[in-house]
């Protein structure tokens, strides 16, 4: 049994088990689109058009909520990776 992460970055890099062990992929950052988004419609409303300016800023506030989830997901799945063992007799993970 070895740890997964020290297992996988002592493959070479052309071994056909590099890719079957890799690490899940990090969450792609969308926070600052989100953030942006619900300024934008905080101003719009401070600028007289009220309705279109909560519509965005919920928008933005959704989005944000979506992202947050989505990084969320990918942490726990990176940690659940970390914190894997794999097995050098018959290449199980647990």
């Amino acid at each position: 049994m070895a740890d997964l992460p020290h297992y996988w970055r002592s493959l070479p890099s052309d071994s056909d088990l590099k890719a079957r062990y890799a690490p899940p992929a990090a969450a792609k950052g969308g926070a600052p689109g989100a953030l942006g988004a619900l300024v934008v419609g905080v101003v719009v409303a401070a600028n007289g058009a009220i309705l279109l300016g909560l519509l965005v800023a919920a928008g933005g506030l959704g989005w944000g909520v979506l992202v947050y989830k989505a990084t969320a997901y990918a942490e726990q799945q990176r940690a659940a990776w970390e914190s894997s063992r794999v097995c050098l007799a018959c290449t199980g993970q647990f």
